[in-house]
């Protein structure tokens, strides 16, 4: 009788202890998947930079944001970067070089179309990724941040705490703990009592995220350069037909 006494308790502490680490592992892995979460919105915040450093270059070349959404407008396109303020202390990228013309018009023309060109190759990187070499495995490439993977694994998080909250509710967990051991443990009762199933369950329950509160730019659908080359090229040269003045300025402080 003491050896099957003997097993029944060996059993039951193997089982309360699987439970426990189903439990708080299963919390582990969700803290964990939060605070590397967490981190890739930063990532992503860098990668809204380099556009925004795009962004206003463009708009440098229109004489600030009249000219610049006149050009999206040209392009068919709502101006995408109306929330960057005109005076912005952020980086503005230029060219290593400008392009060579040797009409001055031209020059800018190329110069737009470039900066155009760069300025859709970064918002492409930002909306979706692309892969580079991955620093821990040599050979290998990885894919960047992007707001396409924010997404998924924003829905993937949301998923594992609805799952958690409804799954693993720590009072139903405690009372099923109990329901293995019958002979009541010290505080067992008063926890219950004192806190009650409800209050216990909301007071450890996740959060579900709301993906605005993450106050991420949603990237714009632009149209590839070699879509609208020839819309840009003209309007380009409208632009500097009626803004010489101003853009031979421009040129001049980027030589």
């Amino acid at each position: 009788m003491v050896q099957y006494s003997s097993l029944a308790d060996a059993l039951e502490v193997e089982v309360l202890t699987q439970m426990a680490d189903t439990f708080f592992g299963a919390r582990k892995n969700l803290d964990d998947l939060m605070d590397a979460f967490k981190v890739h919105v930063e990532d992503l915040r860098a990668n809204e930079k380099m556009v925004v450093a795009h962004a206003l270059f463009i708009r440098s070349l229109f004489l600030g944001s009249e000219g610049e959404q006149q050009f999206y407008t040209a392009l068919n396109v709502e101006a995408p970067f109306k929330h960057i303020p005109e005076h912005s202390a952020g980086h503005v990228w230029r060219p290593e070089h400008i392009p060579f013309a040797f009409f001055e018009s031209t020059r800018y023309v190329k110069l737009v179309q470039l900066a155009y060109t760069r300025m859709y190759s970064a918002c492409a990187e930002y909306a979706s990724g692309v892969y580079e070499d991955d620093p821990d495995l040599k050979g290998r490439k990885r894919m960047t941040i992007s707001y396409d993977f924010i997404v998924s694994l924003w829905n993937m998080l949301n998923t594992r705490v609805e799952k958690i909250n409804r799954e693993m509710a720590p009072s139903s967990v405690l009372q099923y703990a109990r329901s293995i051991h019958n002979c009541e443990q010290n505080g067992q009762g008063a926890l219950s009592c004192e806190l009650g199933a409800q209050s216990l369950d909301d007071g450890l329950r996740y959060k579900m995220f709301t993906f605005e509160s993450l106050n991420l730019w949603k990237p714009p659908t632009l149209p590839k350069p070699e879509a609208c080359a020839e819309n840009i090229a003209a309007f380009s040269r409208a632009f500097y037909a009626a803004h010489k003045n101003g853009i031979q300025h421009v040129l001049k402080a980027l030589r």
